[in-house]
């Protein structure tokens, strides 16, 4: 209900303000790192992301994007000898982002959420002694960022824009990733 809440009094407090300039699109492109927040033995991996936002007015983006985490397992020992999991997390994330420009458009500050679908992919299961399976389902996630402009024209910007994905693959599993990355983005 408090999400839902804090997104309508965004769109509502947004509303009447035009779109920033003739710059409405905007993509980005990155990559970090990512860490398990639940599990008795957390996982973290490298990711790659790609996402395109939509400036529907000047202080509200609707975007989606594609985060891949890396080889998040770790491997996996057993009488029989070691195997690594090839495997891959891909989190579709799609939702709202509220943005505050800050010092005369020197700073960008945002945050918003959404939905997300998650899919966890093993390459090798045969190769892999016990347990390992793909799932997938959806769930959400809440994002915090900030970013500043590298040329004068405000074409290109850098900065960092961390996530919290929330998504219950199967019954009885919550995962809960924090992904931290280096954003570059384009806006045109």
């Amino acid at each position: 209900m408090g999400v839902r809440l804090f997104l309508l009094f965004a769109i509502w407090a947004v509303w009447p303000v035009e779109a920033q300039g003739s710059f409405r699109n905007q993509l980005t492109f990155g990559g970090g790192w990512t860490h398990e927040l639940n599990g008795y033995e957390p996982e973290t991996a490298a990711v790659l992301e790609g996402s395109y936002g939509y400036r529907l007015r000047r202080h509200l983006q609707v975007e989606a994007g594609l985060v891949v985490g890396l080889q998040p397992a770790a491997e996996l020992c057993s009488a029989h000898g070691c195997s690594q999991p090839h495997d891959r997390y891909y989190w579709v994330p799609f939702g709202l982002r509220v943005v505050a420009p800050l010092w005369r458009g020197r700073l960008e500050v945002s945050a918003g959420g959404g939905g997300v679908y998650e899919k966890y992919v093993v390459a090798n299961t045969n190769q892999i002694p016990c347990c390992f399976y793909g799932v997938d389902g959806w769930g959400g996630y809440f994002v915090g960022g900030a970013a500043v402009p590298l040329d004068r024209g405000r074409h290109w910007w850098v900065g960092a824009s961390p996530k919290w994905f929330l998504a219950n693959p199967t019954e009885g599993q919550h995962d809960r990733w924090f992904v931290i990355p280096l954003e570059f983005s384009w806006r045109f």
